[in-house]
């Protein structure tokens, strides 16, 4: 993890008590798709690992004092907390509205893993080039690691945990477990929000566009050709 995106992880849960608490046997199939894929599993409590919660009262971080407004919120924190470095925003992930603590330099990426606990989103290159941390934003799909967070209040962001109920995996998650279209599956949920994205828009691509769509993705375990087929087919 960069430097300047490190933050104290006292008292957050291991990644194996992350497991154990979606209700996922490790070494079982079930890691190479509901994980891999990104899949929620559990309550929201097994994932959110830091103070960061959906909101139903904007409390601020910091002194857990209560307002009524957003505005109310961030007014609040400029003026008591402004020598954390720290601003605070909402954010609207996966239709759930979450207050949380951010520096302006955190990207989306950082704020969605570390800070909501959503690691469906994956940190892979950091520069735009891979697609591993894509997410669908106003219903585009977009790099989060190339987006600032702080810039991404009013907008509706959906990660791959989003596209699941927890349970039943959606219809395009189905279809990559179907055509073993995933190995080590890090770069799997990236492929899937854009495959969601451009399948929203183009419900019967040709192959051609499918591959043009999910191009701005790398796999390094060499299953293009598998999950072109299994978006194609979904789509077909």
């Amino acid at each position: 993890m960069p430097e300047n995106e490190r933050i104290n992880r006292d008292g957050q849960i291991s990644r194996r008590q992350f497991i154990k608490g979606a209700g996922i046997v490790v070494g079982s199939t079930a890691v190479g798709s509901s994980v891999l894929l990104g899949a929620c599993g559990g309550e929201e409590s097994t994932k959110t690992v830091t103070v960061t919660k959906a909101v139903d009262k904007y409390v601020c971080p910091v002194d857990n004092m209560q307002f009524d407004t957003l505005a109310a919120l961030q007014a609040h924190f400029e003026s008591e907390h402004a020598a954390t470095g720290l601003n605070t925003i909402a954010l609207n992930v996966n239709g759930k509205e979450y207050i949380t603590e951010v520096k302006p330099y955190w990207s989306l990426t950082f704020v969605l893993r570390e800070k909501l606990g959503l690691y469906g989103v994956k940190q892979g290159c950091g520069v735009g080039e891979c697609g591993s941390c894509t997410v669908i934003m106003d219903g585009r799909s977009v790099y989060s690691c190339m987006v600032l967070a702080i810039e991404c209040q009013g907008h509706q962001i959906k990660t791959v945990e989003g596209l699941s109920d927890g349970i039943t995996l959606s219809s395009l998650q189905q279809a990559i477990v179907d055509n073993s279209a995933a190995q080590c599956g890090f770069c799997t949920p990236g492929f899937i929000m854009s495959a969601r994205a451009f399948l929203d828009d183009n419900s019967n691509p040709t192959m051609d566009e499918v591959r043009e769509a999910l191009s701005g993705h790398v796999c390094m375990c060499g299953e293009l050709k598998t999950i072109v087929d299994a978006v194609h087919g979904l789509g077909g």
